[in-house]
């Protein structure tokens, strides 16, 4: 399937430019202008983007600290558009300034670093210079209710996303389709076959592209062994939007990677708008199972395991005035089963949710989480506020704790800066994360490094243009 789409993109780029012939073409453009390709390639908008990170990660005393920077540099290229064809391309190239030997493990708890790699290319821990990634490569098709695109584009789902908190953000390559039925409806649909992970430079099949990340344990505690194991013909993708009123959201969705799992998920927001302040509540049911032998028929090598299943529930209340924003925050995993979802497809985007941590692999999880935020001078600044509370079954409970967490808390304060004038499309942010260990961890620091008693900075400036 790949080789043929990039043998048949190019030529179905050519039909949508000529195929309709000349006449209708030159009802758009000014007849004194050249009518062919060319013309739409060269009158195309070029935009770029250049990002510079650091990352700083501080472990508990005797416990190996980390810092890393890279500098990034992308360019996007669109051609015009015609009877509502399009073509995008775009590709990033990413640069070490300075960094650690990842080959190097911590000399007590013989793990690798957790964080930092991720500027790089976590496939591979000594490739760190000049690290090319083709991303967007789509033909897209407007048209009077929506958008088809075919090709490689950024993923936009609650647990299928972007996850731009590196140097390079997760890429898919498959077929979209944005359908607005009416004011009230409307339908997105995606069927993908194959992913770009974040911090990784190649495309790989749906199948393959899970396990580059760590891949903790089996339920029986055995070391999970599903990279490039896992037999699936790809994955797909549905939501339905139903929006009866403006301040009314209900989203019903359903993943499906076959041959390994299914998600299945409802979410509903709801918003009261008040002169100048607002209240928000929002929902969110998820629930899991195993499709076909989850992955691999070898219980080892198997993604999901068949009997396992997980419920998930979010929910929401916040109250915005001004130019405040807070919400109290609840999550639940129940005791049935992990949550699972490969981590190179994205971050899950629960309400409980704080940067640089995630309850997937876990079961049997209590979340607790409140956020504050305040913008200044008309939304340039702003500043956030977290702080969480997640309960974690016990860090020896391999049957619902797939990485070893103890109950933790964690904070966070996250600044962002919208430059103007003459720095414009210049922003800036500086994200501190403090978590800090809440549960028996048995005196084995590997339920302890990287992830609780760890204080972590990250710098990034990005400049769009």
């Amino acid at each position: 399937m790949t080789k043929r789409l990039s043998v048949f993109l190019p030529i179905i780029l050519m039909i949508s430019l000529q195929g309709f012939g000349q006449n209708s073409l030159v009802s758009t453009v000014n007849p004194k202008d050249s009518i062919s390709i060319k013309y739409f390639f060269i009158k195309g908008k070029w935009s770029g983007q250049s990002r510079f990170m650091t990352m700083v990660t501080d472990n508990e005393a005797n416990l190996s600290d980390y810092a890393a920077t890279a500098i990034g540099f992308g360019l996007t290229y669109r051609t015009l558009a015609y009877k509502g064809f399009q073509f995008g391309i775009s590709a990033f190239v990413n640069q070490n300034i300075n960094s650690p030997d990842f080959t190097q493990l911590d000399s007590i708890t013989k793990t690798p670093n957790r964080y930092e790699i991720g500027l790089y290319d976590v496939t591979d821990v000594n490739r760190k210079d000049l690290l090319f990634r083709l991303q967007d490569f789509h033909i897209k098709y407007q048209f009077k209710k929506g958008t088809i695109i075919l090709g490689n584009y950024l993923p936009k789902n609650l647990f299928i996303n972007a996850q731009d908190g590196r140097m390079s953000p997760t890429y898919v390559q498959g077929l979209g389709i944005d359908w607005k039925v009416n004011k009230q409806w409307k339908i997105k649909s995606d069927w993908i076959w194959r992913i770009a992970p974040r911090s990784t430079t190649h495309w790989y099949s749906v199948e393959n592209s899970i396990g580059y990340y760590p891949t903790g344990v089996n339920p029986d505690g055995s070391k999970s062994q599903y990279a490039n194991q896992i037999q699936s013909a790809g994955l797909g993708i549905l939501e339905i939007y139903y929006q009866p009123k403006p301040q009314i959201t209900v989203i019903l969705g359903d993943i499906l990677v076959e041959n390994v799992f299914n998600t299945a998920y409802l979410k509903t927001e709801y918003s009261l708008q008040k002169v100048n302040h607002r209240w928000f509540f929002g929902t969110l049911l998820v629930r899991q199972n195993a499709t076909g032998n989850g992955g691999n028929a070898d219980i080892v090598k198997a993604y999901f395991p068949v009997n396992n299943r997980s419920l998930i529930i979010n929910t929401r209340l916040g109250y915005t005035f001004d130019t405040w924003e807070s919400s109290l925050n609840f999550g639940r995993i129940t005791g049935e089963g992990r949550f699972l979802m490969p981590r190179e497809w994205g971050v899950e985007q629960f309400y409980t949710f704080l940067a640089r941590e995630r309850n997937e692999g876990a079961g049997d999880v209590w979340a607790y989480s409140t956020k504050l935020g305040k913008s200044y001078f008309k939304k340039a600044l702003k500043v956030e506020l977290g702080y969480g509370y997640y309960r974690y079954p016990d860090a020896k409970n391999t049957h619902l704790n797939k990485y070893g967490f103890a109950d933790y808390t964690q904070f966070i304060g996250n600044i962002n800066y919208q430059f103007s004038g003459f720095l414009k499309g210049l922003s800036a942010q500086v994200l501190f994360v403090r978590k800090d260990n809440q549960g028996e961890t048995y005196n084995n620091k590997r339920y302890v490094i990287n992830k609780v008693n760890m204080s972590q900075w990250n710098v990034i400036f990005n400049y769009q243009f």
